[in-house]
């Protein structure tokens, strides 16, 4: 399988998404977001959706270029997800049936 979009920003269909963090818990989201068209930003700007943080970079044990980050986020009032928020968001929904 071939991975090369891992690490770039990739093109948004609904919008783009800052995660922060290191955390397979907040690589689940970042898939589950851009399985759903969201586009991966590196840096925080006005016009970003939203900001997916894992736990240990809400409790500030993270690097220093991601709590810059996360303090970019938040001084521009950018919505900040936990992972299990970010999950609930960007879950895929199961098709519904029709009897018809």
């Amino acid at each position: 399988m071939n991975h090369a979009l891992d690490d770039q920003v990739t093109t948004s269909i609904k919008g783009d998404v800052v995660f922060v963090g290191r955390s397979a818990a907040l690589d689940e989201a970042r898939e589950l977001a851009l399985a759903l068209g969201y586009g991966r930003a590196q840096t925080a700007d006005a016009g970003v959706d939203c900001a997916v943080v894992d736990d240990d970079a809400l409790d500030g044990i993270c690097s220093p270029a991601d709590a810059l980050l996360l303090a970019q986020v938040r001084t521009l009032g950018v919505p900040v997800l936990t992972v299990s928020e970010a999950r609930n968001r960007f879950r895929v929904g199961a098709p519904t049936l029709s009897l018809a």
